[in-house]
């Protein structure tokens, strides 16, 4: 009998290591294919507020990229405004309106002096209540020590100006925020590629980064920013 017993013991022993074994594996896997917790939006100050994008360049990345800050703002807002009209849209775009990005870059044609001014001093004169700034420091699509490869980059700063009876501050800020494509190319970029595409693509990434300051998203898993 007491052999017997003793198999029984072995034998509950071993089937309870493989159901905790499996357990394990089964919580491991459960870890693994869960999705990845949202991260929070930094700024939550566009709900029910008239919005605008203004993208500055200096003027020799405006003659080398005419439609850079056209084609970024118009990015960046179009994605924002997917958000805010999306019927399970997030709390944070609640009511947010937006200025078509045209009238923000014929008010910088029209108004050439405010090149030099201060963004707190020229947002008072636009009908918003909000304005997302970005100060495009750096844009290329091929890097400068390898012309014929292929690697776009885009440095800027990211500000959002908050406009009260006529006063305007800076409310939030993230300097030098910077992305490349393709994430994964080496610094010197690729073969063949084509300006265009790069082009496109940097704008396009670079678009989303700034909207996740702005509403909860999860995190790509190959972001490259600096």
């Amino acid at each position: 009998m007491i052999p017997h017993r003793t198999a029984l013991i072995r034998g509950a022993i071993v089937l309870l290591a493989a159901v905790l074994t499996s357990g394990c594996v089964f919580l491991g896997l459960a870890a693994y294919v869960a999705p990845h917790p949202k991260i929070d939006a930094s700024y939550k100050g566009l709900q029910k507020k008239r919005v605008a994008v203004m993208v500055w360049t200096d003027r020799a990345m405006a003659i080398d990229w005419p439609n850079l800050q056209l084609d970024l703002s118009r990015g960046i807002q179009s994605r924002l405004q997917a958000q805010a009209a999306d019927k399970d849209h997030p709390k944070e775009l609640e009511g947010t309106t937006f200025a078509a990005p045209e009238s923000v870059i014929r008010f910088q044609r029209d108004h050439p002096e405010t090149e030099t001014q201060a963004i707190t001093d020229v947002a008072p004169r636009m009908d918003i209540d909000r304005l997302i700034y970005i100060e495009i420091e750096q844009f290329y699509t091929r890097p400068e020590e390898s012309l014929e490869l292929f690697r776009g980059s885009i440095s800027a700063n990211l500000k959002v100006v908050e406009i009260v009876d006529g006063k305007a501050k800076i409310a939030f800020q993230v300097d030098r925020m910077q992305i490349k494509y393709p994430v994964k190319a080496p610094d010197e970029g690729v073969p063949g590629l084509n300006d265009g595409d790069i082009y496109e693509k940097t704008l396009e990434a670079y678009a989303t980064l700034v909207v996740n300051e702005f509403v909860p998203h999860t995190p790509p898993e190959d972001e490259e920013t600096k």
